[in-house]
């Protein structure tokens, strides 16, 4: 059976005595330290937690600033090539106009060129019919006197 001995009693007590004094200066101080760190372990991830919070916020703040600045460069790029298509409208207008008036004013210009060449066609040939029936009558009669009659003789006729 068991023996209990001296030794066995004195081997008792020592461990009894250091456990008594370890866990009164060791223990408490192994203990603190181990709660430190574990709350200092605490922190860290709640930490992390909230950087990673933040930076998903931040991703998300810049991911909507970067589709409206997308949509605001489309809205100025369109409003760019409206722009151009409303000066291209006029600048062609301006042309069709433009061109319109030098047509205009070329064609009013013929026509005064052509109601000028029939005055002067019309002086010529009443110089020349003056010039033929003064041949032919070998009379002489006022140049003025007949280029009216031959002007009046033409209107009646609906030449001029």
């Amino acid at each position: 059976m068991l023996e209990f001995s001296v030794t066995f009693l004195i081997t008792i007590v020592n461990i009894t005595f250091l456990f008594l004094v370890l866990r009164k200066v060791l223990f408490g101080r192994v203990t603190k330290f181990m709660e430190d760190r574990s709350n200092k372990i605490q922190r860290d991830i709640d930490l992390a937690k909230l950087s990673n919070e933040r930076a998903k916020a931040l991703e998300a703040e810049y991911a909507e600033k970067l589709k409206a600045s997308r949509e605001e460069g489309q809205r100025i790029i369109q409003i760019a090539r409206d722009k151009s298509e409303q000066d291209r409208a006029a600048i062609i207008a301006e042309a069709k106009e433009e061109a319109g008036r030098i047509i205009s004013a070329a064609r009013a210009e013929i026509e005064a060129e052509r109601r000028e060449t029939e005055r002067d066609l019309l002086k010529e040939t009443a110089d020349l019919t003056i010039k033929a029936a003064s041949a032919v009558l070998s009379e002489n009669i006022d140049s003025e006197r007949n280029r009216k009659m031959v002007e009046k003789f033409l209107d009646s006729v609906g030449v001029a």
